[in-house]
């Protein structure tokens, strides 16, 4: 029987997001369920050219009556909800073509005080938590990986435990010597007995949170847990906690642009949906005298530091509502090394509307037509007597980090608007400001992490810029190098006397 019109019109009419697709046959019954992260492009490659079809997925197509669509924030969660109901509606085919192969669990271990986190093809042990089944363990791979980074788990076979409550000398380990996954920064090296067991906990739990779509959750937990640090002058422990913070929430801001974004209409229509955001953002700021122009410039300013300590200032450039890289700038703070936005941003204008142009970097000489400052009032109000004093025309807002609210200062006065969540607009503001984000903290880290380093090696003799790189690389900090062994240090340095300096110096 052939395809009916229906069927192909719901197919090409089908969302562009992750989800689950549900094949029917003609009595209603479920014959396969599939995960994509594109719906529209996964259920249409079904029908565009049977003949190259498998011959098992051939037999089920002509069979399709009918499909369903349940959509999701993303891949991973699409993925959970493939098993979920594939686990509940046993549909035939999904049995038939699995290849005799087991589906993959995710099993994070109860009965020890250091549990372990395993990918298993099967339920064996019966002290576990199991998520899955997992038809494709690829994206639970990937997930892993980036969550190994932020929460560090052990993924040895070593014995290891307390005789009593977190108390080292009641500690037992049938090796006590890190491995190359603690030099990695993907282990707290439960092994040595210096790490309690309520610590490691945590981060098997936030784990599991994770797998339970609670992810917003602990990026909340964090963030009061950082500022707490900060305020008690733990600088050392607000800077591991912002960096778990910063990569946690990128993973869900890639989520938030997914569920906010058409990726379609992004993908195949930029221009025009390009201009359209531009247009409406314009006529929404309600700004005089700037109309859409052909090369509209937009700069977008943001800070980043952790309690004034290596401070950085982003410029990021959309010229028609596109990013130029080639336009970014970044810059050291000099002036401040206290945590201070306001004076910080103030350094940012004054260093970048020069009124004497710049002969070396004549880009600087273009100055954009809109100003967005990552911030509320405070950091409006702070800029705006800059621009106001170097007499230029240029309309400068703020943007509020939450809601995506901007503020325009008129007659000395702070007007709100909002817009529409999922519009083109909204979309293009919260891209610039995430885009200026991004940049500040990227070049934030790599101050840090120079001035970590070079504060400790700098006198060891033998020690030049090329091994402190090769040592951060490989170890991430400073400390990490200092819990090293001599052999772990000779294999990035490979002079064994310079290492034997390293080791003996730190």
């Amino acid at each position: 029987m052939p395809i009916s019109k229906q069927l192909l019109n719901k197919i090409k009419n089908s969302p562009i997001k992750p989800g689950c697709y549900i094949y029917k046959d003609l009595k209603g019954k479920i014959l396969y369920i599939g995960k994509a992260v594109n719906l529209r492009n996964r259920t249409s490659s079904y029908f565009n050219n049977l003949k190259r079809l498998d011959p098992k997925i051939a037999v089920m197509v002509k069979q399709i009556r009918d499909v369903e669509y349940i959509t999701t924030d993303n891949e991973l969660e699409a993925l959970i909800l493939e098993t979920n109901l594939i686990k509940k509606y046993k549909p035939k085919y999904n049995r038939l073509m699995k290849d005799d192969k087991n589906y993959s669990w995710l099993m994070i271990t109860k009965g020890e005080d250091f549990p372990k986190i395993e990918l298993v093809r099967e339920q064996k042990i019966k002290n576990a938590d199991y998520f899955g089944p997992y038809v494709n363990p690829s994206p639970i791979k990937r997930a892993l990986k980036r969550l190994r980074s932020i929460f560090p788990y052990r993924s040895c076979n070593r014995k290891i435990y307390f005789y009593k409550e977190n108390d080292k000398n009641k500690f037992y380990s049938s090796d006590k010597k890190p491995c190359l996954y603690y030099h990695l920064r993907l282990c707290d090296a439960p092994c040595t007995g210096d790490i309690v067991k309520a610590s490691y906990r945590k981060n098997i739990n936030n784990i599991k949170r994770f797998f339970r779509s609670q992810k917003f959750k602990i990026i909340d937990e964090l963030n009061r847990e950082m500022q707490s640090s900060a305020q008690k002058k733990k600088y050392e422990e607000a800077s591991l906690l912002r960096d778990k913070l910063e990569d946690l929430s990128y993973i869900a801001q890639r989520i938030r642009i997914e569920k906010d974004m058409d990726e379609f209409i992004w993908k195949k229509k930029k221009k025009s949906y390009e201009i359209t955001a531009l247009k409406n953002l314009l006529n929404k700021l309600k700004i005089k005298n700037l109309n859409f122009k052909k090369d509209l410039k937009i700069e977008c300013y943001d800070i980043s530091n952790i309690s004034g300590k290596s401070a950085t200032g982003s410029m990021i450039v959309f010229i028609n509502g596109k990013p130029d890289k080639s336009l970014y700038r970044k810059f050291k703070i000099k002036t401040k090394d206290e945590p201070d936005d306001f004076s910080m941003l103030k350094e940012v204008f004054k260093r970048r509307f020069k009124i004497n142009k710049s002969k070396k970097d004549r880009s600087f000489n273009n100055y954009p037509d809109i100003i967005i400052v990552d911030g509320g009032k405070g950091q409006l109000s702070s800029v705006k007597s800059i621009i106001e004093s170097k007499k230029l025309a240029i309309a400068t807002i703020g943007l509020a980090k939450k809601e995506e609210e901007i503020f325009k200062s008129e007659n000395g006065n702070f007007k709100r608007i909002t817009l529409k969540k999922g519009s083109p607009e909204y979309f293009l503001i919260q891209r610039i400001r995430d885009e200026a984000h991004r940049f500040a903290i990227k070049y934030h880290k790599i101050l840090r992490s120079k001035k970590q380093v070079k504060s400790v090696l700098d006198d060891i003799p033998g020690v030049g810029d090329t091994i402190k790189k090769r040592l951060l690389k490989a170890f991430g900090s400073a400390r990490n190098i200092k819990n090293a062994s001599l052999d772990e240090i000779q294999s990035i340095v490979k002079n064994r006397k310079t290492a034997q300096n390293i080791k003996k110096l730190l």
